[in-house]
């Protein structure tokens, strides 16, 4: 059985995919199924995947094991949950989901010089095309989606789409095989949208992206950067932080979110505490965000914010680190530095450009980690595997 499709109609197929799943995040899961769907069928076909060739994808991908120590560890604390079933079942769906991530890993490494680098050309017209288009929806208030969406467009609407544009922008800059005015034009629309974007996560990518590629530069600064990221296992120890009433008025006034991030943070700290060792379960802040109480906000700052309480944890705590404390103990939290010096060891091995590509990848996707989404969403862990697929054509078309 073999599946010969025009090799227009591949790339075409793989570009569009990689648009609409800029343009809707939230169907990303979906747009990763189906690129593993396409790809198996064809490389069942195909002499050239077999043998020395997927053996050499598995071995290569080893180390990417341990990230399935978070999902193994949750089971193993799972007597210890507050809500053991949803705990349980989550820890399975997450195997299944970081399964899938590895298995397109492991088809990408497949891929020989030439035909990664068309691959990855498709990948960046298409996300540059979807950018594109969520700029133009954003500027003409949803002319292009808002009757999908079936709501209004505004600079809400495509926060997550902003964070996973800016994702790509410095490696595309970086690694991108195209002359600097075609990589300059492919990433324009993503800096524009991560500007537009009221999602401050989106903004702070770029620069913290373009410092880690510089940084990349030297051969140990991807295991700094790792270290640099792992320090936010001590964000507990600093909570909570006290402020005058003064520098709380001042702080609401200025940047709200940034205001409310504390009382979110303090509230889960205090979570932490009751249980430091084994944490509230795998999932779990869900479920303690949906009888959290509301916090008041100070008089000072009710008329200009519209409202006199918010959240104490809406969701998720916003910090990635936070939630590993909350839901996993102090053994999830210290997963965390081993899976960063696990992503990074190998960049001490490869050539320069690779190293400030894979750096500025790590780095940029550790700001939403660390001010944004929850952990285990599942639109931002398929964004990850497709982002981190990306980075794979950008290495393979020079292996």
């Amino acid at each position: 059985m073999s599946l010969r499709l025009p090799e227009t109609l591949k790339n075409s197929g793989l570009a569009a995919l990689a648009g609409l799943g800029l343009l809707f995040p939230q169907a990303l899961p979906i747009v990763l199924g189906l690129l593993l769907l396409v790809m198996a069928v064809e490389a069942w076909g195909d002499g050239g995947w077999r043998g020395v060739r997927m053996l050499g994808a598995a071995r290569r991908l080893r180390w990417a094991g341990v990230a399935f120590l978070f999902p193994l560890l949750a089971l193993a604390l799972s007597p210890w949950a507050e809500w053991p079933g949803p705990a349980v079942a989550r820890a399975g769906r997450l195997i299944v989901e970081l399964s899938a991530g590895l298995g397109l890993a492991a088809f990408l490494l497949g891929f020989d010089g030439a035909m990664a680098e068309r691959r990855g050309r498709a990948v960046c017209l298409g996300l540059a095309v979807g950018a594109a288009g969520a700029v133009l929806d954003l500027l003409s208030h949803g002319g292009m989606t808002g009757w999908l969406r079936g709501q209004p467009v505004d600079t809400l609407t495509y926060g997550r789409s902003a964070v996973l544009a800016a994702l790509v922008a410095v490696p595309m800059l970086l690694a991108a095989r195209f002359p600097l005015w075609q990589r300059l034009a492919l990433v324009l629309p993503a800096v524009v949208l991560a500007l537009m974007s009221a999602n401050l996560a989106a903004k702070l990518i770029l620069p913290a992206a373009l410092a880690a590629a510089v940084i990349g530069i030297w051969r140990l600064g991807p295991l700094l950067l790792a270290g640099l990221v792992s320090l936010a296992l001590l964000l507990p120890a600093l909570l909570p932080v006290g402020l005058t009433p003064a520098e709380d008025c001042a702080l609401w006034a200025g940047k709200p979110s940034a205001a409310h991030r504390l009382l979110i943070w303090t509230y889960a700290d205090g979570l932490i505490e009751q249980r430091p060792w084994t944490g509230w379960g795998l999932d779990a802040a869900r479920r303690l965000g949906a009888v959290a109480p509301e916090a008041p906000v100070p008089a000072c700052a009710q008329s200009a914010l519209g409202r006199d309480t918010v959240p104490l944890l809406p969701l998720h705590p916003h910090n990635g680190a936070l939630q590993l404390w909350l839901e996993l103990g102090v053994g999830g939290a210290l997963l965390l530095p081993l899976l960063l010096m696990a992503l990074v060891r190998p960049l001490a091995t490869l050539a320069k450009a690779d190293r400030m590509t894979g750096s500025a990848a790590v780095t940029g996707a550790s700001v939403p980690f660390l001010v944004s989404f929850g952990l285990w969403q599942g639109w931002w862990l398929a964004a990850l595997a497709l982002f981190w697929g990306l980075i794979l054509l950008f290495s393979a078309r020079r292996s």
